[in-house]
């Protein structure tokens, strides 16, 4: 099995931490019909039943946590939050636009681009054609 990738975009919250919870119900609710078919019924049930553990990570499911760190050292289950001069190097303005980003992620299949393939993810802010920021993207490596 190897290594595959998920984006997603979601408005701007009061932190990336809300962002990221919200985008995470929103993702289950939308693939509730399945879980439930498993007998899960809630992200919490899903989150405490290890299946997320058992299955090679497949999607923003699979994290749970934004941090700030130095790159490379989130561990899974972590979004790493990406600023400043990072966002300058790997999009090449300080206010990317959600295209921008998506075509950057969708380039990153030679292991160059965070997270670097370790079965985590990482968030960047998405500005307007005004340069006002707008959206979260986030984006992760996972599998094996």
């Amino acid at each position: 099995m190897g290594a595959s990738s998920w984006s997603y975009v979601t408005p701007l919250q009061h932190s990336e931490q809300a962002a990221l919870d919200s985008l995470r119900a929103a993702v289950f609710a939308r693939d509730a019909e399945y879980y439930r078919e498993e007998g899960i019924e809630t992200l919490a049930a899903l989150t405490e039943s290890g299946r997320l553990d058992e299955e090679p990570a497949h999607s923003v499911l699979d994290v749970d946590r934004v941090v700030r760190c130095e790159p490379d050292t989130e561990e899974p289950g972590e979004v790493r939050v990406v600023e400043g001069p990072e966002v300058v190097e790997l999009f090449g303005t300080a206010s990317p636009t959600r295209e921008t980003v998506e075509q950057a992620v969708e380039r990153a299949g030679d292991g160059w681009f965070p997270p670097f393939g370790r079965g985590s993810g990482c968030c960047t802010v998405v500005h307007d054609a005004a340069g006002r920021p707008t959206q979260l993207f986030f984006w992760g490596t996972t599998g094996d």
